[in-house]
C-alpha cells in the first residue's frame, strides 16, 4: 500500500509540475495584432500632425523675413526724409534708392497745413496706415527692387505728410510711410512707420 500511495503521489506531483509549466507558458504574452495596429495608427496620427507644422513654420519664417526686410527699407527711407530740412517740399536721391533717379519725391504742401497730403490713409484702427488698396499718388510713391535681394521682390513705397505751419513757417511734419513687398509667393502685409519731425 505504501507503494501505491507513493506512486500516486509521484504522479500527482508530475501532473502539478506539468500543469504549472503549461500555465506559465499560457500567461506569457506579447502584443496582439490588434494592439500593434492601434499603436501604429496612433503613431501615424502624431507624425501627420507634426508634418503639417513644417510647411506652416516655413511660411511663417518667410513672412517674418519679408516683414523684416520691408521694415529695414522703410526705416532707411524714413531716415532720408527726416534728414531733409522742414522747409523742403521735395527731395531727390542721386543714388536712386530713397527716390528713383530722375524723379522728385514730395514732402508735403505748406499751403495745406494740418491736412493729409499724399497717399490715402486707412484710419479705421488705432493709428493711421497707408492704404495700399487705393491707387498710388504721383510724387508720393515709388517702387524699388534691391539688386541684392535673391527673391527680386518689388518694394512698393508710399507715404503721406501732414505739415504744421505757424505764422507762415513750417514748424513740423508728420510722416506716415508704408512699404509693401510685392511679387512674393506668400501674401505679405504692409509695414507702416509714423513719425513726427519738428523744430
Amino acid at each position: 500500500m505504501g507503494r501505491d500511495i507513493g506512486d500516486s503521489c509521484g504522479s500527482v506531483l508530475m501532473t502539478t509540475v506539468g500543469t504549472d509549466r503549461n500555465t506559465r507558458r499560457g500567461n506569457q504574452g506579447g502584443f496582439t495584432l490588434i494592439e500593434m495596429l492601434m499603436a501604429t495608427v496612433i503613431i501615424l496620427v502624431g507624425l501627420v500632425a507634426v508634418a503639417q507644422l513644417v510647411p506652416m513654420s516655413v511660411m511663417m519664417n518667410s513672412n517674418n523675413r519679408n516683414d523684416g526686410t520691408a521694415l529695414v527699407f522703410a526705416q532707411h527711407v524714413m531716415e532720408g526724409m527726416r534728414n531733409e530740412p522742414l522747409s523742403a517740399t521735395s527731395y531727390t536721391d542721386p543714388q536712386g534708392v530713397l527716390c528713383p533717379l530722375g524723379n522728385i519725391c514730395q514732402l508735403g504742401d505748406p499751403t495745406q497745413p494740418s491736412l493729409v497730403v499724399g497717399s490715402p490713409l486707412n484710419t479705421t484702427g488705432s493709428s493711421p496706415i497707408i492704404d495700399f488698396s487705393a491707387g498710388p499718388v504721383t510724387g508720393y510713391n515709388f517702387s524699388y527692387t534691391d539688386p541684392n535681394d535673391p527673391l527680386g521682390a518689388i518694394n512698393d513705397v508710399r507715404w503721406a505728410i501732414v505739415t504744421r505751419v505757424n505764422s507762415g513757417i513750417v514748424t513740423g511734419k508728420r510722416i506716415i510711410l508704408g512699404v509693401m513687398r510685392r511679387g512674393m509667393n506668400a501674401p505679405t502685409l504692409p509695414v507702416t512707420l509714423d513719425t513726427m519731425v519738428s523744430k
